[in-house]
């Protein structure tokens, strides 16, 4: 369900609740009195808007095949949800006309549009809306002008349409800034834990390869005068060494390429990485996927950096010699499996090491969960389930 859709849908659910609620409300001898027609029109202007709210509950549903149907063609707009304001603010416009005028308290519901409109859109097109709607409701009551205070009604009404699309324009723009905000310092926090990653791979790997290196070299420097033969057995270790210091390099530098985006794009990173995963450590990886729709990019990076600390584990602390990566959608999750034969470690011990909390943290920051099942001897399962 797309979020215009979904948007929408909490539209249709008030109209639908105005319309029990009208039925209801019309039982009131005073209510009845009100009205300017006898009670057969006014019946038939409530199925009206029974088959009207109807009407547009399927056009809700229907909107991405719409879209779909008319993106090419200059109807484009039926498309998108913005055009769907304009019909409720014309059958709230006869109501208010045929509800008592002035005296309708119907005009409450323009102020489900301007806030459906304020939460979903610019500050702009709110108070255009804001402004539609005071127009329509002088047009709804405007029988009713020589009535006393009628002017005092239309300009009080007025003024909270527009203030209060404005303040819910404002509010929800606010929140989306903050929600921005917290994005940037989300990925500055992710960028840090990067920075702190790299360094202690490269202090691990290519820091204690490179000092060793140097070790070997004075060395063979040592003996090159008094044991030639040993000389050239430490070279041919020094050298093996180091091409194992320049794989790490490179993984390591792969490791820090971009993570591709699109989900195509996602699946060939990620078996691309496994491959080479798997060449590099001798490790039969076994990776199981399903087909997956990964819409966002922060979520992408944090799915490939997850697999890797956890294949990462399997290596270096597991000593697994297999390992199965699945990812596969429960619903609308995506749930991912890691299992290797490794020797395992206590979880209730290591409740922080090896990576651990960097992937809890990964996994939360997109509301999800994540559970670490291991035992001595019996290898570790990591499991995390992800909202798509």
């Amino acid at each position: 369900m797309t979020e215009q859709q979904r948007r929408q849908l909490v539209i249709v659910a008030c109209w639908w609740a105005g319309i029990l609620f009208a039925l209801l409300w019309f039982q009131f001898p005073y209510v009845r009195g009100l009205f300017q027609q006898p009670p057969p029109f006014i019946y038939s202007l409530y199925a009206l808007a029974v088959v009207y709210v109807a009407l547009r509950t399927a056009i809700v549903f229907a909107l991405p095949y719409i879209a779909l149907r008319t993106q090419h063609t200059a109807l484009n707009w039926l498309g998108r949800d913005h055009w769907l304001v304009m019909p409720d603010m014309l059958l709230l416009t006869f109501g208010v006309h045929f509800t008592g005028g002035i005296q309708s308290d119907l005009y409450l519901a323009f102020f489900v549009p301007i806030v459906a409109c304020g939460l979903a859109y610019r500050v702009r097109f709110t108070l255009l809306i804001a402004f539609a709607a005071a127009v329509l409701h002088l047009a709804a009551t405007w029988h009713d002008r020589f009535e006393p205070h009628y002017w005092e009604y239309v300009a009080t009404r007025t003024f909270f349409f527009a203030i209060v699309g404005w303040l819910v324009s404002f509010i929800a723009r606010s929140e989306e800034g903050r929600r921005q905000r917290e994005n940037v310092l989300r990925q500055e926090l992710a960028i840090a834990e990067e920075r702190a990653r790299i360094a202690r791979e490269l202090h691990d790997s290519a820091g204690n390869a490179l000092v060793a290196a140097i070790q070997h070299a004075q060395l063979c420097q040592h003996l090159l005068s008094q044991s030639p033969e040993q000389a050239r057995q430490q070279l041919s270790e020094h050298i093996t060494a180091l091409r194992h210091a320049l794989d790490e390099m490179r993984e390591l530098v792969f490791h820090l390429r971009p993570v591709s985006l699109s989900p195509d794009e996602f699946v060939n990173a990620l078996k691309q990485f496994i491959a080479r995963f798997s060449q590099r450590t001798g490790i039969q990886v076994n990776l199981q996927l399903d087909d997956l729709t990964i819409s966002s990019p922060a979520m992408s990076i944090a799915l490939m950096r997850l697999i890797q600390e956890a294949l990462t584990n399997a290596v270096k602390h597991g000593k697994a010699t297999a390992v199965e990566v699945t990812l596969k959608r429960e619903g609308k999750n995506l749930v991912g499996i890691i299992s290797d034969n490794g020797v395992g470690f206590e979880p209730e011990q290591t409740s922080t090491g090896l990576g651990l909390q960097t992937m809890r943290e990964r996994v939360a920051a997109f509301g999800g969960s994540l559970e670490i099942r291991s035992a001595p001897q019996q290898g570790t399962t990591v499991e995390f389930t992800l909202p798509l």
